[in-house]
């Protein structure tokens, strides 16, 4: 059954999702929206001229599990959920904690992105649950052969390296949220028709309705089609190896969702374990 939503003080939309999917422009029509998602963000760059929408202080938090891991962002070796224990792995959700009660604790309705919080959702799940955190999540994909192509242009990834980097991100951890509301977003969707996407988000989400005048500017101002610089058919992926196949397998059924032509149900769950399975063999 869909996860409904229950009565809590404190209600935090998490925007997940791989490296060069979207992220960024999902977290600004979240703000569009009215989710708050603080003041203290990374600045922009020319790879994102127009901003990360990152939290400082959740980026370099991140920064400090995936080094206590022994993990750089762009690696994709596996990471068995074990590792998130211990006394250091305590301490640093401790410290977690601390920063969101600081820095989000007085708002009803807040959010963050950070690519790299999908890899550590075990990390992020009992922090959330132990502040007492009303936690929902938005999903954001991108067609891999477009991740793919961006991550060559700017760090030389082989397209091989940027699949298992790809599903890296995407699937081991993404079945711990079968309890919790989640919504997928596709960032080619959203450039083709980002007020009804704004508006799909509102009311998948129980936001406030996507007809504020931030919503306008998001729309006419914000999004540049000019700053997407691939747009790929799913056709595109390659699959000419296991981990391609499994790659477009994958995007393949969230993209499935995205459009809504399926819903994150019981069946969906079973043939993501499947995707799962397979990509741990890899």
């Amino acid at each position: 059954m869909p996860a409904t939503f229950v009565a809590a003080s404190s209600r935090a939309i998490v925007v997940i999702g791989m490296h060069r999917s979207g992220t960024s422009a999902v977290a600004r029509g979240l703000a569009a929206l009215g989710v708050d998602l603080g003041n203290n963000f990374l600045d922009a760059q020319p790879e994102n001229p127009t901003g990360y929408w990152e939290d400082r202080g959740i980026v370099e938090l991140n920064e400090r599990v995936l080094k206590a891991l022994g993990l750089r962002w762009d690696d994709f070796a596996p990471i068995g959920a074990g590792r998130f224990s211990g006394w250091r792995m305590w301490r640093l959700r401790r410290e977690t904690i601390r920063y969101l009660r600081r820095w989000f604790g007085s708002q009803p309705l807040w959010g963050f992105k950070d690519p790299r919080t999908i890899r550590l959702l075990p990390f992020w799940l009992p922090v959330l649950r132990q502040a007492r955190v009303q936690d929902a999540y938005l999903l954001v994909i991108r067609n891999p052969a477009s991740v793919a192509a961006s991550l060559y242009a700017r760090q030389a990834i082989t397209v091989d390296a940027a699949q298992r980097l790809w599903l890296s991100y995407a699937v081991p951890f993404l079945a711990a949220l079968d309890a919790k509301p989640l919504v997928v977003v596709d960032y080619d969707i959203l450039m083709s028709d980002p007020r009804g996407q704004l508006e799909r988000i509102a009311r998948k989400l129980e936001l406030p309705a996507a007809t504020t005048p931030q919503v306008d500017s998001f729309v006419s101002d914000f999004l540049d089609a000019k700053l997407r610089h691939s747009v790929f058919s799913t056709k595109a992926i390659d699959s000419s190896t296991e981990t391609g196949r499994l790659t477009r397998k994958a995007y393949g059924l969230l993209r499935d969702v995205a459009e809504d032509r399926r819903l994150i149900d019981a069946a969906f769950w079973r043939q993501w374990r499947e995707i799962q399975d397979a990509t741990g063999r890899t």
